[in-house]
């Protein structure tokens, strides 16, 4: 055979022989060096997908409350139903720290504006937002288009006040409802009566509704929710309030009456039928103040 065959022979011969493991006392063959791995990026940790800090996302209630004071619009144009929201106090408070954060306005089409947050600890903040003169996309929704009145019903009572009148010098601001005095007797009729006189047995109802406007000022710029007195016949401690957007709402938020106390017995004294009169106070539920379908804070959590 000539020799060139011969060394083509053996050539195919070895490439069809796998590679035999070494014996009992022989070197161990040589192996192929494993292949380096990919380098990470400059400043990358060295870790899974898993193990990265979340990404910015929308941060639920329970890591970022929001309460809006006030919250009123003014409507531009009822066919577009596009509105400009009145300055805003937004009070956010956050139960991590984040490393990024926003204030987001926005509706079901698309993210109408973006605010940074001032603060990202935890904790509460304030930011305020003065300059509203960019006009907002919110389709027409009692319960979602933040709504300038605000509805409270107990028992057989009911009134829509304006939100903003919470805070302002207004016809419902006056003496506390605590210090309460029955008017003197009209001359022709002798008989002393309270605000009690034309409620009967279990009569449940307040006969006046009285702000605070001072104290609730000082509320809010604490980032605290404002409250309203009312004088009535028939609650008690515990007796639930609704408040709910607008003058028919379609949502209601509850609230307890609380610090009941009776201010006058005249009415009920001169006849036993008639209850006697009570004031008491409660807080504007956080709900009345919350716009979860048009502000959102979108953030990343620290690691």
């Amino acid at each position: 055979m000539p020799r060139i065959a011969t060394i083509v022979l053996l050539s195919l011969l070895l490439r069809a022989c796998p590679p035999q493991s070494p014996s009992p006392g022989q070197p161990p063959l040589a192996q192929k060096p494993p292949q380096a791995e990919t380098p990470m990026p400059a400043g990358e940790p060295a870790e899974t997908a898993q193990q990265k800090p979340t990404a910015e996302a929308i941060l639920s209630d329970e890591v970022a409350k929001i309460i809006v004071f006030p919250s009123c619009v003014e409507s531009l144009d009822e066919l577009t139903a596009r509105r400009r929201l009145y300055p805003l106090r937004v009070v956010y408070e956050l139960e991590r720290n984040l490393s990024e954060g926003q204030l987001e306005v926005f509706n079901l089409l698309h993210v109408e504006a973006q605010y940074p947050l001032p603060d990202l600890s935890a904790g509460k903040h304030t930011l305020d937002i003065t300059d509203m003169k960019q006009y907002f996309y919110w389709p027409d929704n009692e319960q979602t288009v933040p709504d300038p009145t605000l509805f409270c019903s107990l028992g057989t009572s009911a009134t829509t006040i304006g939100i903003e009148e919470l805070w302002e010098n207004t016809v419902y601001s006056g003496k506390s409802v605590y210090d309460y005095k029955p008017p003197p007797p009209p001359k022709e009729f002798g008989d002393l009566q309270d605000l009690a006189a034309a409620s009967r047995g279990d009569d449940l109802g307040f006969a006046e509704f009285n702000i605070p406007y001072k104290g609730n000022l000082e509320l809010r710029d604490s980032g605290q929710l404002p409250e309203v007195e009312i004088l009535g016949v028939g609650f008690v401690e515990g007796t639930p309030v609704e408040c709910g957007k607008g003058g028919n709402p379609e949502r209601f938020f509850t609230s307890p009456l609380r610090d009941v106390r009776v201010v006058s017995t005249v009415s009920h004294d001169g006849d036993e039928t008639i209850p006697v009169l009570k004031a008491a106070r409660f807080t504007i539920p956080s709900g009345v103040f919350t716009y979860r379908r048009h502000l959102r804070i979108v953030g990343k959590l620290s690691p």
